[in-house]
């Protein structure tokens, strides 16, 4: 974090317990995956909910500009001390071949840099592209532009959080590592970084701006501040992405004190409904996953990111968190939310999956005229894209690795995930159609099935540049087939040193790929370049550069636009659940209540089941992809009461006052009480399913009741309100004293189960509950003059004196 990046280095000892893979020649079929033993699951979900919430209305071109907190380094990603087995190896996946199309309609536009926007270096340039707009992160800085490249708008973390004054960290402390993301199924942006005052002690935050509508700019945000760590542990380099049921996040847990040595990955899921809805008691669940499994470290894990244009994952997916570290495996874990009872949230595996062998990269590579540049070999690259085309389920997966010789190059994967069996990979590839550096990668996947990726390249004959390749869908497997396109050649070179002394060699970090989901086709890509030749750190000015171009054959034009032909129920209030018919629903990018954007998800080409959105107003429900917008001939009514609300299941079915318990059903919003046959308690509404109450005092045996302005609902079953076992009492001892193997009466109160009888510190081995009120025992052996004390699951009671004589 604030030290040297831990460099990983080939060793020619192989190291126990790593999964080796054969060498494959051209890339093909690789062994089958197999689990790994023992299983990956290292501890049981905990709930957490945010340390801060807060929103902000307005239009954040209004927001007064503050000063740019300027840093030199930034927190730099390490790594545990794992490296590959074996010495220097055949790549078993290298394509030389040059390729031979070329990608098409490419533009680029300059994205923020350091001097106006930048709080240090790297810049970790991370963007994601919407229907309108896109969202470019820097360190530590938002640009919003449109996809003509005009710059909307631009602000920092630290003058938007404070709008939504949420108390923590987040407000005024933010540090990097920042993530944009566009959720198609609810049509929102993210974006997202971490946060701390104290790095020593922490506590750590990540801190999330979520859009209240598709405007970014006037549209407002919600603010939500989840305190990641509570004491001295860094949750670094943390990686999100989206799903149907949430927003997964993953980070490599280091302690910020001492050698800050690497301690494990945690995983988070957040509900994404809830947070785009302005919940502030938004559900998230997290895991800590052990540090090894395997006799290999669990490292560098990236979640699975879905878009709608690629195809969206079946209802009850398991997001997939994958990982390449310490083994020529692709390790995947599948994390299991469960909203409605967040207890049965599962995080299982890892599955591994051989890949071709390869050799580490090399940790700097040269540029011309400056510094060496650091490639962060060999963890995976932002984003862990999913697909799921024509029935088949994918994970494309990409990272930095070597020759052997010094040069970087560029590996890609794509992992079958097919109805959540992980099998063999179905293809692989590294890139390396020349001698130059290419590193840290970016891929994405279009409508078709073709494959975009983007990297730095560098040598020391050349300024650092950024250049994309693909495939098309139906080319050949294992091959890169579009020729190499350059979205922008730097013109200079980064130089110096930091006031430490060290060299200031911090590139990336990471890039971003992404597919447009208006058309399906486009691809978006950001990264890092120079233009000029700095002599002093004042004046390094790293630049970003955010590109757009297709593969040839994919157009809009290739899909028809689609078509509604009706809708069910055909009326509801806001959160109602409803199912649209009609054609062409496939790559859907929205679906609208009378012009309102709702959250859905597509079940098939003819249906999508969609939420009625908040602000909704009756009229026609459109869908729209890739070739147009369909449109209902009939209109949704949008009511305005809710249906009274159902309860289908309570845990735990017993408990005393104080008690929490879960209640699950539907139509919570809005509650106004939760009784205990009769009973008022307090409660909270985590969801329009979930509300967790607490069993009041004066509550009896009975139903379970949640009434909204809707109605009342009650449980079929009832809820067992059990008395706590009250402490025992000792009103009298007889006789006062004796030797041991006296008999001796207790006399008292709440005796019922008692479970130990002690004379001072010894147990009396024999005693005899005769009533509630009594027990009779004898002085056991070793006794001392003292209390007599006796224990009941209630508590204990201590007697006066006894005094044990000698005769």
């Amino acid at each position: 974090m604030k030290g040297k990046v831990l460099r990983t280095a080939v060793t020619v000892a192989a190291i126990a317990g790593l999964v080796v893979a054969v060498a494959l020649a051209g890339g093909g079929a690789t062994p089958p995956a197999h689990a790994a033993g023992p299983s990956g699951q290292g501890s049981q979900p905990r709930t957490i909910a945010p340390a801060g919430f807060g929103h902000f209305g307005g239009d954040i071109r209004h927001i007064p500009h503050g000063n740019i907190v300027r840093s030199e380094a930034r927190p730099e990603p390490r790594a545990p001390s794992d490296v590959l087995p074996g010495a220097v190896t055949k790549d078993g996946a290298l394509q030389t071949a040059p390729a031979t199309s070329a990608p098409v309609n490419e533009s680029s536009f300059v994205g923020l840099d350091h001097t106006g926007w930048g709080a240090g270096w790297p810049p970790d340039p991370n963007g994601d592209v919407g229907p309108s707009n896109y969202v470019e992160t820097v360190n530590t800085s938002i640009g919003i532009y449109s996809k003509t490249g005009t710059r909307e708008a631009a602000i920092t973390f630290d003058d938007l959080f404070p709008q939504g004054s949420t108390g923590t960290p987040c407000d005024d402390s933010n540090q990097g590592d920042p993530v944009a993301l566009y959720d198609p199924f609810g049509d929102r942006w993210i974006v997202s970084d971490f946060a701390w005052t104290n790095f020593s002690t922490g506590p750590f935050y990540q801190c999330m701006a979520v859009s209240k509508t598709s405007d970014p700019v006037a549209g407002g945000w919600y603010f939500y501040a989840w305190k990641t760590e509570s004491g001295a542990s860094l949750p670094d380099y943390p990686k999100l992405g989206v799903w149907p049921d949430g927003i997964y996040m993953s980070a490599n847990v280091f302690a910020s004190t001492g050698s800050e040595a690497f301690q494990n990955v945690q995983v988070w899921a957040f509900n994404r409904q809830q947070m785009e809805a302005g919940n502030p008691a938004a559900q998230g669940v997290t895991f800590g996953v052990p540090s090894r499994v395997g006799g290999v470290s669990v490292f560098s894990l990236l979640p699975s990111n879905a878009r709608q244009v690629t195809g969206a994952p079946p209802a009850g997916s398991p997001n997939y968190f994958a990982s390449i570290y310490g083994s020529y495996a692709i390790r995947t874990w599948k994390f299991h939310v469960d909203w409605a009872n967040t207890a049965n949230s599962t995080f299982t595996g890892p599955t591994n999956t051989s890949i071709s062998t390869f050799n580490v990269g090399p940790s700097d590579v040269p540029e011309l005229g400056g510094n060496t540049l650091d490639t962060l070999t060999y963890r995976l690259m932002m984003q862990n894209q999913y697909t799921n085309l024509n029935g088949r389920e994918s994970l494309w997966l990409t990272h930095t690795i070597g020759n052997g010789g010094g040069v970087a190059q560029v590996r890609w994967y794509e992992l079958p995930v097919t109805g959540g069996a992980i099998g063999s990979v179905r293809q692989q590839s590294t890139w390396a159609p020349d001698s130059l550096n290419r590193f840290m990668p970016s891929l994405a996947v279009d409508k078709k099935g073709d494959m975009a990726i983007g990297y730095s390249v560098s040598d020391a004959s050349m300024y650092p540049a950024l250049r994309v390749s693909g495939r098309l869908a139906g080319d050949p497997l294992n091959q890169l087939t579009q020729g190499e396109q350059t979205i922008v050649q730097g013109a200079g070179f980064q130089c110096c040193t930091f006031s430490d002394g060290s060299t200031n060699n911090r590139w990336g970090d990471y890039s971003a790929m992404t597919i447009d989901p208006s058309d399906g086709c486009t691809f978006w890509y950001t990264g890092e370049y120079y233009d000029a030749h700095p002599t002093t750190l004042a004046a390094d000015n790293w630049l970003t550069r955010i590109g757009s171009f297709q593969l040839p054959g994919c157009s809009s034009s290739t899909q028809a636009a689609p078509t509604v032909s009706g809708f069910s129920p055909t009326s509801g209030a806001v959160g109602s659940s409803v199912t649209v018919t009609g054609t062409g629903f496939t790559g859907a990018t929205s679906v609208k209540f009378n012009g309102t954007s709702a959250s859905y998800t597509v079940n098939s080409d003819t249906q999508v089941t969609a939420t009625v959105p908040t602000g909704a107003t009756s009229g026609p429900i459109s869908v729209t992809n890739a070739g147009g917008t369909g449109t209902s001939t009939a209109s949704f009514t949008v009511s305005t009461v809710a249906a009274a609300p159902t309860i289908s299941s309570f845990s735990p079915t017993s408990g005393t006052a104080g008690t929490q318990v879960t209640v699950t059903g539907t139509g919570f919003t809005g509650a106004t009480s939760v009784k205990f046959n009769g009973t008022a308690a307090s409660f909270t509404v985590n969801s329009a399913t979930q509300v967790i109450a607490t069993v009041p005092t004066g509550a009896t045996t009975g139903p379970i009741t949640v009434t909204t302005p809707a109605g009342t609902g009650t449980s079929s079953a009832s809820f067992t309100v059990s008395t706590a076992t009250a402490a025992p009492a000792i009103t009298s001892i007889s006789p006062t004293s004796g030797p041991v193997g006296t008999l001796v009466t207790i006399n008292g109160s709440g005796f019922t189960g008692a479970t130990s009888v002690r004379f001072g510190g010894s147990v009396a081995a024999v005693f005899t509950v005769v009533s509630d009120t009594r027990i009779t025992t004898t002085v056991p052996t070793g006794a001392s003059s003292g209390g007599i004390t006796v224990t009941t699951p209630g508590g204990s009671a201590t007697s006066g004196r006894f005094r044990v004589s000698k005769h």
